[in-house]
């Protein structure tokens, strides 16, 4: 069975480190990006579909004039229908995520490896051609 997996992580480290520059910031973000897009990749070899939430910048890049809240309204949207949270790392903002899918009944699992595969030589991941 295919899942529309929410790939959940910290962005920023703020909750870690409170002595941030602004560069710092901007490589925590990359960094958790890439852990996530990695993370997306497991997902996708595991036949399902992943979500991750903290490409929602790409967005704002061509919009400007979206805040947080925007990002976290649109956001707690997919995740409302998303089979599965996988949460890679906490956050304020990633424990807000997952009270808000235990509210919802979505399922919220750690480890990559606790999410079943679609089945056996038949993952999706293999039709794109990811390996």
């Amino acid at each position: 069975i295919l899942m529309l997996v929410y790939v959940a992580g910290a962005l920023s480290n703020s909750d870690k480190d409170t002595n941030r520059t602004p560069s710092k910031v901007v490589v925590d973000y990359i960094n958790n990006c890439r852990k996530m897009l990695i993370a997306a990749r497991e997902v996708i070899r595991k036949g399902h579909a992943p979500f991750v939430p903290a490409l929602d910048f790409l967005t704002g890049l061509v919009s400007g004039d979206m805040e947080e809240k925007d990002y976290r309204l649109c956001n707690l949207e997919f995740l409302s229908v998303c089979d599965v949270m996988l949460v890679l790392s906490r956050s304020s903002g990633v424990r807000e995520e997952i009270e808000f899918a235990k509210k919802k009944g979505i399922p919220v699992c750690y480890k990559i490896e606790d999410l079943p595969s679609k089945a056996p030589g038949k993952a999706v991941g293999w039709k794109w051609g990811i390996r």
